[in-house]
């Protein structure tokens, strides 16, 4: 132990009244501390019931942690601050002299995404240049902001030397707050829950608040505390102040066995200790929050500020206020609530109105007082209803539950006119839908459309039903946007978003419905002009290009796609679907792989311009199938492993998550890995039961590859049975979206299976696809490959291995040379396989080879699986950025990749490596490098 870390713990004894009874949590505490000091990261949860000492402990930590000279940043929840997004940890991040963070970069940031990227490189940069304690209090309480920071960011910096220690309350809990704790429970948290005292940590203590030893009849009494801190104090000091103990010789006597009244009742009986000044400021006080603000008291009380300041002292002596970092605050909260307890209903609605009123005066912000605005206001307030319409927006990106609550209230107090709150649930529905409320979002709308109403009205609730359902059924987000679309005297505008919204799911749905949408294109089209409406003129151009793609069109397919990305512009959504997304997508499907990576890298640096985190996530979705084309293995599962990991940061997707997974199924395929293997079959199965048939035949060609791989080729016909019918038709048959690449694989597939006809079947189509896109190289490598396995053509075989040699898909390439079992050709295949680190993929060759006589040691050497060596190029890249210095922003903007994909190639590394702290990580680079010198 060096002698930073001999320091932490050295004395245990801070507050005000010595910790006993807690020595293992102090140990534990001090290991955690200790692991700053070699780079490590860790987490530290504390739970207990109100009274137990959490804070205390809280306390106990950061002064460890300052006499081992680490920097400490402190701060909690408030009951009253819970619409004030990431109030909490701001506090703490601007708790100190030095702030980690300036003021007004949340205000600045685009969107909680962004926001969190800005905390992490903040918290990062500071980590860098000194170990970083942050203790935060009363989760419980915490804006649902500082909790999604709190499930998120102690993870991802976890490879930092940052200790977070918070304390939660235990018993009925918010969801998202049980969620936090879950997620800070995960591997490396530690989680402390504090018992009660036991009977000599009680002795010691009532010793310390006598400062005297206790007699039998005094520990006796103190047994009545069972073991709670601040029981037991409000019960030795009620003694005290009711003259019930005496001392003498060092030892304190019992003189009377009744308990003090202080303990019975101790808020209410010291609050008739005091003056009735006192006591009128401390119950409005506790109805205006949990810190005094001595000028509101002044103006709800009608006394100057000085006149209230004797009063205020009073309250100090009486130990119902503390002072606290330059504040006045409640001594605890269980004595705010009790004595806002004690004040009739009616009262307390009055007084906490008074006081939104006056702070609305302030000037301060409505958001801030949005609960208490929420909670005082009647039926058919039009200002409360403004206001918390406003509140609703300002919240939205950053606390979208609370933002909820606010418009929940707004639709509430608006029953008295039922236009009015039809217009409101017409604005709601989308935050409703984003948020998990959709259930409540529906029977709203539903129950408003049962009146007459405007018709922009009704058009709006259609419109926002349309979008929820597009969520979870593209056939309800059809029937909502046909009704909006049939409603009479619509303003061209909502009838352009309803007529988007209308082709996208027709399109989204299967064969028949697609050919609806290809006739409504261009009558939406024409709307969409006539309002100037670029989003909706960009969508109706991407599912136009769509449906060109399924339609065997190439060419019109990238024109379209290429007209939509200009429409799109910089409109912040582009639309219902991201033009540049489906760019992307179309190019590697075509064989343009490097052209889809560059178009995915630009629109990686536009979204981080623009601050558009949903278009990251959908750009990531992109590249990793892009890189499973390019046969870049583990860039690919990296990349689909950060899309999976930002849905906790702004709400899961729907067929980026679904194609993402996907794309971690083939690669399982590739790398035999079993515990993958074993997720994909689990995802493929989840999602053959859905309503769209492009999503369902996708999970059933995951399945039958599986189920090929696995010798179960009568499974695998089955599974593909769908696919095969709906060949010719405006749909994917197999992967969605389609990848030409695929009909070879099923034509082998159905040949291994004896199914002659369905293979000449698949042959036909893929001949049929390049005949009406003549110079698309990877439609005529395709054709040529399936029809050269029906025929066993070995000359055709060697031709579709020539074109695909100018093709850079070099995984379809080995899979053309394993088709021909030579053993030249078996010999390029597996170093091609080898390359691509497809280990299932080379070991089946392998035994190929050896059933052919031939041996075969790895022409390219095995990748370790651990060490240096084991490195891809990616990790080694970022490795190396991140040992000069650089924080996971940095790497992310140099090398055009989200922060989630460093992460997770830092995590890899990390794990191969065996180290976990970027400390670790420079020592390594540096020994290295001055090895290979």
């Amino acid at each position: 132990m060096n002698a930073r870390e001999s320091k932490i713990g050295a004395s245990a004894e801070h507050g005000r009244y010595r910790l006993r009874g807690r020595q293992s949590e102090v140990a534990a505490l001090r290991t955690h501390l200790a692991a700053l000091t070699r780079g490590r990261g860790t987490t530290t949860l504390i739970q207990g019931s109100p009274g137990i000492g959490k804070t205390r402990m809280l306390t106990e930590a950061r002064q460890m942690a300052e006499e081992a000279g680490l920097r400490v940043i402190h701060g909690g929840g408030d009951p009253d601050g819970q619409t004030i997004p990431f109030g909490a940890l701001l506090g703490a991040l601007h708790s100190g002299s030095d702030q980690i963070i300036p003021a007004g970069t949340a205000q600045a940031a685009p969107g909680t995404y962004w926001f969190l990227q800005e905390l992490l490189e903040h918290l990062e940069r500071a980590a860098l240049a000194a170990p970083l304690v942050i203790v935060i209090d009363d989760l419980q309480w915490c804006d649902e902001g500082t909790l999604l920071a709190l499930r998120t960011l102690p993870r991802r910096l976890s490879l930092h030397p940052i200790a977070w220690i918070l304390a939660a309350r235990t018993g009925p809990l918010r969801p998202d707050v049980r969620a936090t704790i879950f997620a800070l429970a995960q591997p490396g948290g530690q989680q402390l829950t504090l018992a009660p005292l036991g009977g000599k940590a009680v002795a010691a203590m009532t010793g310390d608040l006598l400062a005297a030893t206790p007699d039998g009849a005094i520990l006796q009494l103190a047994q009545r505390a069972e073991g709670r801190p601040l029981l037991l104090t409000e019960l030795i000091n009620g003694m005290l102040d009711e003259g019930g103990v005496t001392v003498a010789d060092g030892v304190a006597r019992l003189t009377r066995q009744r308990v003090p009244l202080r303990f019975h009742a101790s808020v209410q009986h010291r609050l008739e200790q005091v003056s009735p000044l006192a006591r009128k400021a401390a119950q409005i006080a506790s109805v205006l929050g949990r810190t005094v603000s001595i000028d509101q008291l002044a103006e709800l009380i009608g006394e100057s500020a000085v006149t209230l300041l004797e009063s205020l002292e009073e309250l100090l002596s009486a130990d119902l206020l503390v002072e606290r970092d330059s504040a006045l605050v409640f001594s605890h909260d269980l004595i705010r609530e009790s004595i806002q307890a004690a004040l009739p209903a009616t009262l307390r609605k009055a007084l906490r109105r008074q006081a939104v009123d006056l702070r609305l005066a302030q000037g301060v912000p409505v958001a801030r007082i949005a609960a208490d605005l929420a909670e005082t206001a009647e039926p058919g307030d039009r200002a409360a209803i403004t206001l918390l319409r406003q509140a609703a927006r300002d919240l939205a990106d950053v606390a979208p539950s609370a933002a909820v609550q606010m418009s929940r209230r707004a639709i509430e107090l608006s029953a008295l006119d039922p236009l009015r709150e039809a217009g409101l649930i017409a604005e709601a529905l989308p935050l409703f839908s984003q948020t998990g409320h959709a259930g409540e979002a529906v029977a709203l709308a539903e129950s408003a459309l049962l009146r007459p109403l405007p018709v922009e009205v009704e058009a709006g609730i259609r419109l926002g039903l349309a979008i929820e359902a597009n969520r979870r059924s593209f056939s309800e987000a059809v029937r909502h946007s046909r009704a909006g679309v049939a409603l009479p005297g619509l303003p061209p505008r909502i009838r352009a978003q309803l007529m988007a919204m209308l082709a996208f799911n027709l399109a989204f749905i299967d064969a028949d419905e697609t050919a609806e949408a290809e006739d409504l294109i261009p009558a939406a089209l024409a709307t969409a002009d006539q309002a100037a409406d670029q989003a909706s003129r960009a969508t109706l151009l991407g599912v136009g290009s769509i449906i060109a793609n399924r339609r065997l069109a190439a060419r019109r397919a990238v024109d379209l796609i290429d007209q939509a990305v200009a429409a799109a512009g910089d409109v912040s959504s582009g639309g219902l679907w991201l033009p540049g997304v489906w760019r992307a997508l179309l190019l590697t499907t075509l064989g343009r792989v490097e052209e889809a990576l560059a178009q995915a890298d630009d629109g990686v640096r536009r979204a981080q311009h623009h601050g558009q985190a949903g278009m990251l996530r959908m750009l990531g979705m992109a590249r990793c199938r892009i890189y499973l084309d390019a046969g870049r293995l583990s860039d690919a599962r990296a990349e689909a492993e950060a899309v999976l990991t930002m849905s906790d940061e702004f709400g899961r997707g729907n067929f980026d998550d679904v194609s993402t997974r996907y794309v971690l199924g083939r690669v399982a395929l590739h790398t035999g890995d079993p515990q993958d293997l074993s997720r994909a079959r689990e995802f493929a199965a989840s999602i053959m039961e859905t309503e769209a048939g492009h999503v369902r035949r996708s999970g059933a060609w995951l399945a039958a590859q599986i189920a090929a791989d696995e010798g179960d080729l009568a499974l695998a016909m089955d599974l593909t049975g769908e696919a095969v019918a709906s060949y010719h038709r405006p749909t994917s048959s197999l992967a969605s979206p389609p990848d030409p690449a695929d009909e070879p694989v099923l034509v082998r597939m159905a040949l291994r299976a004896g199914d002659h006809a369905r293979a000449s079947l698949v042959t036909e189509f893929a001949e049929t696809r390049h005949r009406e896109n003549p110079g698309v190289p990877i439609y005529e490598a395709t054709a040529v490959h399936a029809r050269a396995l029906v025929d066993g053509d070995a000359g055709l075989l060697a031709r579709a291995i020539e074109l695909y040699h100018d093709i850079p898909r070099p995984l379809v390439l080995a899979g053309a040379l394993e088709d021909t079992g030579t053993v030249v050709e078996l010999d390029a295949a597996l170093r091609l396989y080898e390359q691509a680190e497809a280990e299932h993929d080379a070991s089946r060759v392998r035994d190929r080879l050896r059933g052919l006589g031939q041996r075969r040691s790895r022409d390219v050497p095995s990748r370790p699986t651990a060490g240096w060596d084991s490195l891809t190029a990616s990790e080694l890249q970022i490795v190396r950025l991140v040992a000069g210095g650089a924080t996971n922003k940095q790497v992310a903007d140099q090398l055009y990749l989200s922060p989630h994909t460093v992460s997770t190639h830092l995590w890899h590394a990390f794990a191969k490596l065996g180290i976990s702290s970027r400390v670790e990580l420079t020592r390594l680079v540096l020994e290295h490098d001055s090895v290979t010198r």
